[in-house]
């Protein structure tokens, strides 16, 4: 079997969780590998103009939000030679995804894993709450994040044009964590494929592990009996993320002389005065990471929204406590009171006290720590990882070999 994992950059969560699946997959005999939009060559004018459309999708929209007309190639024909499933990560940034499936030979099974809301919406990510996507009649109809005439039409057509390309390929969706699972299914694209299984995400714990603290420091160029709090992810620019509150919130710890923040990610962000920051940029080694989040007494993350929260389960297999709003899916990822602490969203009061209780007890930090380690080695091994996408894949390549075939144009 062969699969063809697509993703439109070659960094970030979903990118991680491709890249690890197929070094598992690997190990069963399955040949896949990772296509990125970055890892493919494009013309200057297509490049330009998909820009155009891209930037002018931003300034009609108040949050990321994407359509499905894009301008940029898809994956060539010799790509999908020989491939039996393609695997849809993060692609909204890519190529028009509808047109392309449409166009797939049918042949060719069709996963999809949810890293976020835009498979199943008119084309935002995050889920704040609104359900219009999930209307049968008039989805995404008006777009609340649309402005005024756009969000009359503009969203509209992108669920159609998913929910008829989607359920003509017979795609089989997927998502990380069971609250992403039952938000996805109340849209009719999801209804449309049948249902959404739950898969945990896998992570490599032969990397993210408990390790030599002072060592780790030493090697990080930092002070043995300093109150480290890491925090960060693929952007810390990104409003998401919510870094610049974060970093607010932190100033206002008591005594700060001790405390080292390690804010790992692209971009930089304002610091309050007082507060020991230290930016690290991206950080593309597993290694690297690992070797970050061991040598932490805390991580922190203020994200508004998370559909599972793959950068705390990698905390928490280093043996790293987790401070984090009780939003999406990071009650699953880490559990309350077992791997976590939780705090309403923006609850900055809420937030200190937290870190003020693992900052004080040395006896709280390695129990959350040890219980957080024993939850991803029970729960997110890379061996159940794959054995559970080996189901998906196997029914889909059983579902195809009997639907009628077509030539297709992508492989003539």
């Amino acid at each position: 079997m062969r699969v063809l994992h697509l993703n439109t950059h070659a960094s970030g969560g979903s990118y991680e969780y491709a890249a690890l699946l197929t070094t598992a997959l690997a190990q069963h005999g399955i040949e896949s590998h990772v296509l990125c939009k970055n890892s493919q060559s494009a013309e200057t004018g297509r490049l330009l103009l998909d820009r155009i459309v891209r930037r002018s999708y931003v300034s009609l929209s108040t949050e990321p939000w994407h359509g499905t007309r894009r301008l940029l190639s898809p994956p060539a024909s010799e790509d999908l030679r020989g491939v039996d499933v393609v695997h849809l990560h993060t692609v909204a940034d890519w190529f028009d995804v509808p047109r392309w499936l449409n166009m797939l030979p049918r042949e060719i099974g069709v996963v999809i894993s949810l890293h976020d809301m835009w498979h199943v919406t008119g084309g935002c990510f995050l889920y704040r709450g609104c359900d219009r996507y999930a209307n049968e009649t008039h989805p995404c109809n008006p777009c609340p994040i649309l402005r005024w005439p756009a969000n009359r039409f503009l969203a509209k057509a992108p669920h159609s044009r998913k929910l008829q390309a989607y359920r003509n390929c017979g795609a089989r969706m997927v998502a990380n964590s069971h609250w992403l699972a039952e938000i996805a299914a109340r849209s009719p694209i999801a209804k449309a494929c049948g249902s959404v299984r739950v898969i945990p995400a896998g992570i490599d714990t032969a990397v993210f592990k408990p390790q030599d603290k002072n060592l780790c420091r030493k090697n990080l160029e930092l002070p043995a009996d300093a109150f480290v709090i890491v925090t960060g992810g693929a952007s810390l620019t990104d409003a998401n993320k919510n870094v610049p509150w974060l970093f607010g919130q932190l100033s206002r710890l008591p005594d700060l002389r001790d405390v080292i923040v390690l804010a790992f990610g692209e971009g930089t962000v304002p610091v309050p005065e007082g507060l020991n920051v230290r930016f690290t940029g991206g950080i593309y080694e597993r290694h690297d990471l690992a070797r970050l989040f061991a040598a932490a007494n805390v991580f922190v993350s203020a994200s508004l929204m998370e559909t599972y929260g793959l950068t705390l389960v990698e905390a928490m297999a280093c043996g790293t406590p987790v401070v984090a709003f009780r939003v999406g899916g990071i009650p699953e990822a880490a559990p309350e009171g077992k791997a976590s602490i939780l705090c309403a969203p923006q609850d900055g009061a809420a937030l200190i006290k937290a870190i003020t209780r693992l900052r004080n007890s040395a006896q709280l930090r390695e129990k959350l720590g040890e219980a957080g380690r024993e939850t991803v080695r029970v729960r997110n091994q890379l061996n159940s990882f794959s054995d559970l996408f080996q189901e998906v894949y196997r029914e889909c390549v059983s579902s195809r070999e009997n639907a009628p075939r077509k030539q297709s144009a992508l492989i003539r």
